[in-house]
């Protein structure tokens, strides 16, 4: 009785570990695909702004 009770447990906890290792993998693998597209959008509106600037720069010296 005492033996069942341990495979038992040590089975239950396997299958737990398992499962949460499978959860940490994918929760891993989506925070890291939107650090990524955080990272492509604050690029493209860095981008954005410093072409805006730049055509600030230009445009704005010829009305004063």
């Amino acid at each position: 009785m005492g033996l069942t009770n341990f495979i038992l447990t040590v089975a239950g906890v396997g299958a737990v570990v398992m499962l949460l290792k499978g959860d940490v993998k994918q929760s891993a693998t989506v925070l890291r695909r939107n650090v990524k597209h955080i990272r492509n959008w604050l690029e493209e509106e860095s981008s954005a702004a410093s072409k805006l600037a730049l055509f600030l720069s230009i445009t704005i010296p010829f009305f004063f």
